[in-house]
């Protein structure tokens, strides 16, 4: 494929976040270049561990215009979330190069100059998506490298089925740690230990019939303190008092957690029933690793035969953009929902980075066409390269034999 001296926009990423703003540049006449470093689209989706499904309902998880088919179910499975974005890839029009990871981005003149293996690339715009969950996090335990028994981190936990009649502890409560945990105990794990640090925010997949993704959406304009009162609330009646079976209350309500840690609700599928069954022992925090033995806070320790580590990950721009000033101490962009250009970094932009109540994905759909409308009005050459007619497509209504089978009862 010939490339122009310049193109118009360059999008680092073809995950979630990067296809909705391609597609959105595309609906304004702007033909984006799309960067991607894996083979495939939707090859990250496809290495999760079996049986995740996404926490946001099906019409709020697509780029708008570009619904994921009914037959997916309300709770989409991971791999029907990655064919939907492949579909997206081929049918949307879009210049895709695969195989080519963004290293660098420097600014030239008026243009960004996108450092690649292969040379580099240069771009009036460029927008970075190259994911929030980009680099497993592990923490730095003392004797983790000394550790006899097995662990691993939860990116790399593929299926409940291979740690049948093992003593497995998980540590971390979050969305995947609880799931993970559920997973074991469901599937015949002999004991099955979730270590926790700081008690987290559960929530109902449904209150009173409707999905938690709408009850947040429409809680995110709510003052806080407010939608803190209601979430305490909800989970009182939908869970009772869990402290008797070991998992304290949060210390901080839902949206406060949320604005002061960024840390989301964690939805229950199945957890608290497994929780109040005795299938789940909650203990503490981990605090170390002996031998074969793991030491936890308070000092005792325990021998589990695994452990799973469901601590999180880190988006790692530093190697990207670190150098230009336009990330926070944690990490992350200072502008992460699509509201404006950075200071000092005109036409660099960010999307999937930002988690507001309901969620990332719909946090997406929200940023991309907050980003396109931005770009589209700083950049008005219509006949500049990467410049086409709106794209007015949709995607095809179709979903792979598992899923449509499995979930259509969902929808």
């Amino acid at each position: 494929m010939t490339q122009p001296d310049r193109e118009r926009v360059i999008v680092v990423g073809a995950g979630a976040a990067g296809l909705a703003v391609a597609l959105e540049l595309r609906r304004r006449g702007i033909d984006p270049l799309v960067l991607e470093r894996e083979q495939t689209v939707g090859k990250t989706w496809r290495d999760r561990y079996r049986g995740l499904r996404l926490n946001t309902v099906r019409q709020l998880s697509a780029p708008r215009r570009a619904p994921i088919p009914r037959c997916a179910g309300r709770w989409v499975d991971r791999t029907e979330f990655a064919a939907h974005l492949e579909r997206l890839a081929r049918r949307g029009g879009l210049r895709l190069m695969p195989g080519t990871e963004a290293a660098r981005l420097e600014r030239e003149g008026s243009a960004w100059a996108v450092a690649t293996a292969d040379g580099g690339l240069r771009a009036g715009a460029v927008v970075v998506t190259t994911g929030h969950d980009r680099e497993a996090k592990l923490p730095d335990w003392p004797g983790r490298d000394r550790f006899r028994g097995e662990l691993l981190h939860s990116s790399a936990y593929l299926d409940a089925g291979d740690y049948i009649d093992r003593d497995v502890l998980v540590v971390g409560p979050g969305n995947s740690g609880s799931e993970i945990a559920t997973q074991l105990a469901a599937r015949g794990a002999a004991r099955v230990r979730l270590a926790v640090r700081t008690p987290v925010n559960l929530v109902p997949a449904t209150v009173l019939g409707i999905p938690a993704s709408w009850v947040a959406r429409a809680a995110e304009s709510a003052p806080r303190r407010a939608v803190d009162i209601g979430a305490r609330a909800i989970q009182r009646l939908a869970f009772g008092d869990l402290a008797r079976h070991g998992m304290r209350r949060a210390p901080r309500g839902v949206a406060t957690e949320l604005r002061e840690r960024g840390l989301g609700p964690v939805l229950d599928r199945g957890f608290v029933g497994a929780l109040k069954r005795g299938a789940i022992e909650i203990i503490p925090a981990v605090e170390g690793f002996d031998g074969s033995a793991v030491r936890l806070s308070g000092g005792a320790m325990i021998n589990p035969d695994l452990v799973i580590a469901a601590t999180g990950y880190h988006p790692r721009l530093e190697p990207l953009v670190g150098h230009l000033g336009v990330l926070d101490e944690r990490g992350l962009p200072l502008v992460r929902d699509g509201r404006g250009e950075l200071y000092g970094a005109p036409g660099l932009y960010f999307n999937g980075y930002w988690l507001p109540l309901s969620g990332q994905l719909p946090a997406m759909r929200r940023s991309s066409r907050r980003i396109a409308r931005a770009i589209a009005r700083t950049e008005p050459d219509r006949g500049a390269p990467g410049s086409t007619s709106p794209g007015r497509r949709r995607a095809p209504s179709t979903c792979t034999a598992a899923s449509s089978t499995a979930s259509r009862s969902s929808s």
